[in-house]
């Protein structure tokens, strides 16, 4: 494991406890994901599906919907799903021994971070039989412009457009969409879209805020520049690719 890599572990793992209830961009951006695979391959029955980043199981519980023989899971950091029955492969998507031949390969909210995104995507590319599908979102350049307004110089090391995702498709692969989602969130105030960033394990600020002064600073110029008359923003900015391997 990089460290990279266990850095993210830990934070994710920091924030395990209050990251479902907090993920709420996370979740509409499986649902889309699932919702475009669904549009691209109406007619798809995968039997052998694997998800890579599953998390709390956000895409998970729409590709159980699938009804698959068999489901691989993979997570850097997070335990197994109660309830789910699958064949967990922990660890890091660059490494992890993962399935050969499956029918779909999934992940959602994964991609942004993992340092070398073309040999993620390889892999996942990799362990899709010909005739199957992959589907994919991470985050976008874009992804979250208020902070980086006020000059936050935090971000995942792999933020791609989904243009530039689908350029890292091997050969053999054929693009059946790919694009952005703007997904705005809103929040009383700026103290609490900190707390939402904690409570999902993105610590949006890093480096940005050490004192108690510049707490108070960074929350006042949030609200003067990102403020409407009753809350406050924040913009995630998801990328996302729906590809067939051709048979």
């Amino acid at each position: 494991m990089t460290a990279l890599a266990g850095r993210v572990a830990r934070s994710f793992a920091r924030g395990m406890a209050t990251y479902d209830g907090a993920a709420l961009a996370q979740r509409r951006i499986a649902a889309r994901l699932f919702a475009a695979y669904r549009r691209a391959a109406p007619g798809h029955r995968p039997a052998r599906v694997l998800e890579a980043g599953h998390g709390s199981g956000h895409l998970t519980r729409h590709l159980l919907g699938l009804r698959p023989a068999r489901l691989w899971l993979n997570d850097l950091a997070a335990p197994e799903l109660p309830g789910v029955a699958a064949e967990y492969r922990p660890g890091d998507i660059a490494e992890v021994a993962l399935p050969g031949a499956v029918d779909l390969a999934a992940s959602a909210s994964m991609i942004q971070w993992v340092t070398d995104p073309a040999r993620a995507v390889g892999r996942l590319c990799d362990a899709v039989a010909p005739g199957g599908w992959l589907a994919l979102s991470g985050f976008a350049p874009g992804h979250f412009p208020e902070l980086r307004a006020l000059g936050s110089r935090a971000a995942a090391p792999s933020y791609l457009s989904g243009a530039q995702m689908a350029a890292l498709l091997p050969a053999g692969w054929r693009v059946r969409g790919a694009g952005e989602w703007p997904i705005v969130l809103h929040f009383p105030g700026a103290l609490e879209v900190l707390r939402h960033l904690r409570a999902t394990g993105v610590n949006g600020c890093a480096g940005h805020i050490r004192s108690p002064g510049a707490l108070r600073d960074f929350m006042a110029r949030y609200e003067a520049l990102h403020g409407g008359a009753r809350d406050v923003a924040l913009t995630y900015v998801a990328s996302w690719l729906v590809a067939e391997r051709r048979g």
